[in-house]
């Protein structure tokens, strides 16, 4: 990050900070209240409007928890939450005694688990968690198969992807740039869009897609739900016999 990027951002969190006390935004997590969320990177996007400076949830962790909190059974079962961020395990730790934590690369996790080829039994778990990950997977549609694997019959996944548009584009870029260009980061191997659903159906999973536009615009402004690519989240279930 350049300098005069740095102070930029300084400059933008010390004028926000002056402005704190007028309470506009508030975050449901934690119930920090201010102004304006701190500002927060999507790759090469600055989003101003971003990041709650107290637990440093962003749009997506707040939108799952707004769309959420009162749908999910009030004891959840056996969790598993991979790549886990510290606001949403705060939370999801808090509603079971059974909350596992796993990834391929993080040394925090209980777990070290490639989401293509998991080591846990089939049906082992009553929810899993999988925020923002397969746009990071080569295989996405083994990942899939494998969260259906391991969830038990009646299960549910909870999928978070960015989202651009209505067709997901996966062609192979070699270099960081490229995908930077195409994909807005450079560790992610596709851009999906709309059609994810498809894809997750494809992998034999029921799908029902709760969105941003579900919640009263008054909700969306005060929690800060602006995101452009963090307005869906995928709620999976497995596919039986006869289902549509």
């Amino acid at each position: 990050m350049s300098l005069l990027n740095r102070i930029a951002r300084k400059s933008y969190r010390t004028f926000i900070g002056g402005l704190y006390f007028q309470g506009t935004r508030q975050c449901p997590m934690c119930n920090w209240t201010g102004f304006q969320f701190e500002p927060a990177n999507q790759g090469e996007f600055f989003r101003f409007d971003a990041t709650c400076p107290r637990c440093k949830s962003q749009e997506r962790h707040r939108l799952a928890y707004l769309l959420l909190a009162k749908r999910l059974p009030a004891r959840l079962g056996k969790v598993l939450h991979f790549a886990p961020e510290p606001c949403m395990s705060k939370w999801l730790s808090s509603r079971t005694d059974d909350y596992h934590t796993a990834d391929l690369f993080l040394p925090t996790v209980m777990h070290k688990e490639d989401i293509c080829n998991m080591t846990f039994a089939d049906d082992t778990f009553d929810l899993v968690w999988c925020s923002h990950i397969l746009e990071h997977v080569a295989d996405d549609l083994k990942a899939m198969r494998e969260i259906r694997r391991v969830l038990k019959p009646n299960g549910l996944a909870v999928i978070q992807v960015p989202v651009w548009g209505a067709k997901t584009t996966d062609e192979p870029l070699s270099t960081p740039e490229e995908r930077i260009s195409k994909y807005f980061q450079e560790d992610h191997v596709r851009r999906y869009g709309a059609d994810i659903e498809h894809r997750l159906r494809a992998a034999d999973l029921t799908v029902e897609t709760l969105r941003t536009g579900d919640l009263d615009l008054q909700i969306v402004l005060r929690h800060g739900l602006s995101d452009p690519c963090g307005k869906d989240i995928f709620l999976a279930t497995k596919t039986t016999k006869g289902s549509a």
